[in-house]
């Protein structure tokens, strides 16, 4: 595949988005990045664990790679097991291994994609997953350092406690996981924290807007610009307001929690009662 600089390793979709850094679309499901430096490679997510990940990484650098996830949900982090170097921050490492996480879980969400039209993946009845632990703990202003190229976490809660992105202000770079895409934000259930803290982190962001222009969102195979995180911003002050008009949303194959939908230019976030303030 050549279209827009697209190519396929291993039936992962290839994107060349800036300069050394990959966009992995692993079978319409998730999209990872692959930051390399001049001494080492940084992979932003694992994905669902779908696909031979490694082995993808291996065909796009021959520099040692370690993982550094944006957060611990399934569709993020259950790749981790195929590598040594792992970083998580703390409050999301209950969401990537038993007992809460489970081979069965694990199947119940392959066969949910498998129904999705965009899902180009294997099919995996009866694999069973590995589950490992990260071997190390992502904190505020942690920085990565890639030889040449360094990356800054900084920490974004509300789609869940211990969200991260990944600040490259030298390349003006911002790979946002969950936190800034342009599918809904997810603050409704069980993983997520609050819509109050996910105001405050993103105020937190956009007093450094000035240090990036390119968002690598973690869906959807192409960067974003800023205005969904202003568009973000205004959507929660609005729940906290009490000026939102939300419609129901339907999330009952992700919760059983109920789910309101708020919209404000392009940004969209789904909460509910329980989750629009700190506890």
């Amino acid at each position: 595949m050549d279209n827009l600089n697209l190519r396929k390793i291993n039936d992962y979709v290839i994107q060349l988005v800036a300069d050394h850094i990959y966009a992995l679309d692993e079978f319409g499901v998730d999209i990872m990045y692959l930051a390399e430096g001049k001494e080492r490679a940084m992979l932003v997510d694992t994905g669902a664990g779908l696909g031979r990940l490694k082995e993808t990484v291996k065909a796009l650098t021959d520099k040692p790679v370690f993982v550094v996830n944006t957060h611990g949900h399934i569709d993020h982090a259950l790749g981790n097991y195929e590598f040594d170097e792992v970083y998580l921050n703390v409050k999301d490492g209950w969401m990537t291994e038993p007992p809460y996480m489970t081979n069965e879980k694990w199947q119940e969400f392959c066969m949910r994609q498998r129904k999705e039209p965009a899902y180009t993946g294997p099919d995996l009845t009866g694999k069973s997953l590995c589950f490992q632990k990260p071997s190390g703990n992502i904190t505020e202003g942690m920085r990565f350092d890639l030889g040449g190229r360094e990356f800054e976490a900084i920490g974004i809660s509300g789609h869940t406690p211990g969200s991260m992105v990944f600040l490259d202000s030298k390349n003006r770079i911002l790979i946002s996981g969950d936190s800034v895409v342009s599918t809904p934000i997810l603050i409704f259930d069980t993983y997520s924290s609050s819509v109050e803290e996910y105001l405050r982190d993103l105020k937190k962001l956009a007093a450094r807007q000035e240090e990036f222009d390119l968002i690598l969102p973690g869906h959807y195979l192409r960067p974003i610009g800023k205005k969904y995180l202003f568009d973000l911003m205004e959507c929660a002050e609005e729940i906290l307001a009490g000026k939102a008009e939300p419609e129901q949303g339907d999330f009952r194959h992700m919760s059983s929690e109920p789910a309101l939908v708020h919209r404000y230019g392009q940004a969209s976030i789904v909460y509910n009662e329980e989750h629009i303030r700190m506890k």
